[in-house]
């Protein structure tokens, strides 16, 4: 829980440290309880599932939980013969391989738990990233306060987009040119002529929102399709800020206190990868942190 808790405050963090925009404290807690709800789930499942490990060609045959719960043995009368510690040993091995068949099932289990969790956070995500105005540095650079330093090339410094900016352009401004298209074609004087013929009464009936009956699912009105671009998107705070600013306040200084947080991880990171590789003292890594209280 704590990884996803980690990964979804660092999106919380970047979204406020880049654009200023806050997630809702709901959607944060949402994205993080369906996770809890899916383990939950999958954890009742494991507890009344059963998995049997073998030793000895099925000689000896233990039965666990996934998790290794011990629930059954079964041994073959021959395995009497052997010594006591050759038995513990088949049993042991028998126990060792139902482990490891539990093991790669509830792995399987987090791999698709973790693949909804991505899905989830991924709009958040995509709009902070697939903006034309966010840019991006190559992967080998190094980020520092002041800038970047480049690793890979000398003097040229190669700031890319992740979206280049000629073509910065989204899925609605499809549907926006198709109703461009068509309002144009129906103010025009073929258009408008086109409308009063039978072809044309039958195209508003069929494809005209507002004629549906009553009980027809689907919007009376034609709507774009979403997309979450982080810079332009007010999310929560324009009405957060109008009807509570108290609030407003919380949620800023939760999402900053969360981009820190996430940088003090990386730079202890950091520190640390250097001490394992022999490029820093031993000194204790946040040492203020524990000798404060």
């Amino acid at each position: 829980m704590e990884v996803y808790r980690r990964i979804t405050e660092r999106v919380r963090g970047a979204l406020w440290a880049h654009h200023g925009r806050l997630m809702p404290e709901r959607q944060f807690h949402r994205i993080l309880a369906y996770v809890y709800n899916n383990k939950y789930e999958h954890q009742i499942r494991f507890d009344r599932m059963e998995v049997v490990g073998r030793a000895w060609e099925g000689r000896v045959e233990v039965v666990t939980t996934p998790a290794g719960f011990l629930k059954r043995v079964r041994v073959n009368p021959c395995v009497a013969e052997l010594s006591s510690y050759q038995q513990q040993q088949l049993v042991l091995a028998a126990y060792a391989d139902a482990c490891a068949h539990g093991r790669r099932l509830m792995e399987q289990a987090e791999m698709n738990i973790y693949k909804q969790f991505l899905k989830d956070l991924k709009p958040i995500v995509m709009g902070i990233r697939d903006n034309p105005e966010f840019y991006t540095v190559p992967e080998d650079s190094v980020e520092t306060i002041g800038g970047t330093l480049q690793m890979g090339q000398g003097l040229t410094p190669m700031t890319h987009r992740t979206i280049p900016a000629a073509k910065a352009y989204l899925p609605v401004d499809e549907v926006c040119a198709r109703q461009e298209w068509e309002k144009k074609w129906l103010s025009s004087p073929q258009g408008k002529s086109w409308a009063l013929t039978l072809r044309g009464k039958r195209y508003f009936a069929l494809h005209g929102p507002q004629y549906r009956p009553r009980g027809a699912p689907g919007a009376k009105k034609v709507t774009l399709p979403m997309d979450l671009t982080a810079p332009y998107t007010p999310m929560d705070e324009g009405r957060l800020l109008k009807k509570n600013w108290m609030a407003y306040l919380d949620n800023k200084h939760v999402a900053e206190v969360m981009w820190t947080r996430a940088k003090i991880g990386d730079r202890e990171k950091m520190q640390r990868r250097l001490q394992e590789t022999g490029q820093a003292w031993h000194r204790p890594i946040n040492d203020e942190a524990v000798s404060r209280w």
